[in-house]
């Protein structure tokens, strides 16, 4: 069976499987499940009328999870695997496969890009929970609207607004291994004023030796509304912490890690979002900003900026036809400060062009989009996309969907260090999917999608034809992915089943790639008392490519309750891998450091929340 018909088949059998007992099940005392909005297409549509697959973490999951940051939100969801070396620290995310540390994947903080420049990466634990709204999450490249690093998929964490005159709120934690943490929000809004000011404080002794962990995080956000037609809005942040690095699984017992590495990371944009009779849009200035330090033994301390600016526009073009436009425009740089006391520098610089037009007609949505890009060091770009949305009936939605993704190459592969090359180019990736999603009465909701990914371009080192060095980044690399994504959620009255499942065949391309995940919960929230109940396995798993040095699967269960004793205060507790698994993660760090970690056992939470 080739890979089209493996994809078609794979969708529709199992939607049927679905669809068909589920769809007589009927109860007068189900509640019905939210729509939920998303901004994937940079426009607010309903999730189900989006091409792309989209998955999206609500306020209210992210308020009752485990999770510590804003990517370890995601880690449950379908198509995603997180890299990490404990329960702080870094959680780089791979989505359908491709992460490469983060660098793979775009991270967007209320629209605008979250990475250093130098390497082309996001601090994962920069992006605490203290400030976030919700989590949308794109599983496939869509670069044709988010540009450079949207290969694997996009990542975009919408911070909160105040929402009343006094809105405050708090969280206080703690548990195993000496973890303790500290959430603040104060704010206010007012006719047309909104501000709000949040903090974050996590501290942790790590479960293991040398795995610590010290982070503070600071975040503002303010808008004021100057008439009917302009509103202005500003974001800024700082963030600084200190996290060691534990040792490998398969270090020697002798060896003592010593590694630690300190970030200081800020950001600030102003956005401008108003409406004329010509068109709608939004202005958006930003700059990020950065210094990071490694332990002596590595001997690495740089500091890096993006500035940034982007016009989006829409317009109405005609009954059913939204045509949107823009350009991007960004400087990266960053500094080597060197023990030898030289401070090598670096820069580059970016112009992207992009559009999309959508035409509704009766049951069917179609849309079409380019990205013109231009990189100073890595030349020009076409990215372009496709994407299909049928409505045969109220509560189905098929959707069939074209994307090519890219990304350019990071200064570090082309300029730091010894084995970089000047003449790389960007990398590729070309997405066909299909899907469905299926409501049934409202209470319960299945969403499938297939997949077939392509690569080219890709960049590995390689042996070096004319050394030193004796090995050198080049173009070189190519893979085909393929898997399925299933998705189901089911509300009866209190109780709320999600489930996930992923399915993908890597090839030959398996190092750190976990072929198959299973993720269930169960939620309970009723009057006073709610109650969350995780089960998670991964199979299939890998130390090597070709499915060599096989990981033990594993599974872990989670669980966790609060009780509301007045409006607003809450206390809470949770034991995270009940049942005292032992497992490992791989890591996918840089150099020597990649490899399997040990994660941790059973441990507690308890403590208090404050807010409605």
């Amino acid at each position: 069976m080739n890979g089209n018909r493996f994809l078609i088949l794979s969708i529709f059998s199992a939607a049927v499987a679905l669809a068909g007992p589920l769809s007589s099940f009927r109860d007068s005392a189900v509640l019905r499940l939210p729509e939920v909005v998303v901004t994937a297409e940079r426009l607010r549509y309903h999730r189900r009328d989006v091409a792309a697959a989209v998955s999206v973490i609500t306020g209210e999951e992210l308020r009752r999870s485990l999770a510590r940051t804003a990517t370890d939100a995601l880690a449950f969801l379908p198509g995603v695997f997180i890299h990490r070396t404990g329960q702080f620290g870094r959680t780089d995310i791979d989505i359908r496969g491709l992460g490469a540390r983060g660098t793979q994947v775009a991270v967007l903080v209320d629209g605008r890009p979250e990475k250093m420049s130098l390497f082309s990466c996001t601090i994962t634990h920069s992006l605490p929970l203290n400030n976030v709204e919700r989590i949308e999450l794109v599983r496939g490249p869509l670069s044709a609207l988010y540009g450079s690093d949207a290969l694997g998929g996009v990542i975009n964490i919408i911070t909160r607004q105040a929402q009343k005159p006094l809105d405050l709120s708090a969280r206080l934690y703690y548990g195993s291994f000496n973890t303790a943490g500290l959430r603040l929000s104060a704010g206010t809004r007012q006719q047309r004023f909104h501000g709000l000011v949040s903090f974050d404080k996590a501290l942790s002794a790590g479960h293991l030796p040398n795995s610590q962990y010290n982070g503070n995080d600071l975040n503002l956000r303010a808008g004021w509304q100057v008439s009917p037609a302009l509103e202005l809005d500003f974001t800024g942040k700082y963030f600084t912490g200190v996290k060691h690095e534990p040792k490998r699984t398969t270090d020697p017992e002798t060896l003592v890690a010593t590694g630690w590495n300190r970030y200081d990371r800020g950001g600030l944009d102003l956005s401008a979002g108003f409406r004329t009779g010509l068109a709608s849009g939004t202005v958006k200035l930003y700059r990020l900003f950065g210094e990071h330090i490694f332990d002596p033994g590595d001997g690495w301390h740089s500091t890096d900026y993006t500035n940034g600016g982007l016009v989006h526009l829409h317009r109405q073009l005609t009954a059913g036809n939204l045509l949107q436009t823009g350009v991007e425009v960004r400087n990266l740089a960053g500094t080597w400060i060197r023990s030898d006391t030289s401070r090598p520098s670096w820069s580059r610089n970016q112009l992207d062009l992009f559009a999309q037009d959508e035409q509704r007609l009766g049951p069917v949505t179609v849309n079409a989009g380019l990205r013109f890009a231009r990189d100073n060091i890595s030349g020009s770009v076409l990215a372009p996309k496709a994407g299909m949305v049928i409505s045969p009936l109220n509560a189905i939605r098929l959707r069939l969907s074209v994307n090519r993704g890219f990304r350019y190459p990071p200064l570090n592969y082309t300029h730091i260090f010894p084995p970089s090359n000047p003449e790389l180019k960007p990398e590729f990736a070309w997405n066909y999917e299909a899907g469905i999603n299926q409501q049934l009465g409202g209470w319960a909701e299945v969403d499938v999608s297939g997949y077939i990914l392509r690569g080219e371009n890709l960049i590995e080192l390689v042996p070096n034809p004319n050394p030193p060095p004796p090995r050198k980044y080049q173009n070189y690399g190519s893979f085909r992915f393929r898997g399925l994504e299933t998705a189901i959620r089911f509300r009866f009255g209190p109780l709320v089943l999600r489930g996930a499942g992923t399915f993908s065949d890597f090839g030959i391309h398996t190092r750190g790639r976990a072929k198959t995940r299973l993720d269930f919960s169960l939620g309970f929230n009723r009057s006073r008392l709610d109650a969350d109940a995780g089960l998670h396995y991964v199979g299939n798993y890998f130390v090597a490519d070709s499915s060599r040095q096989p990981i033990p699967a594993y599974w872990t269960a989670d669980l966790s309750a609060g009780y509301r004793l007045i409006k607003g205060l809450r206390l809470f507790a949770a034991v995270e891998n009940i049942f005292n698994r032992r497992y490992q993660v791989y890591a996918d760090l840089p150099g020597t450091a990649a490899g399997l970690y040990l994660m941790p056992g059973r441990a507690f939470t308890i403590g208090v929340d404050y807010g409605d």
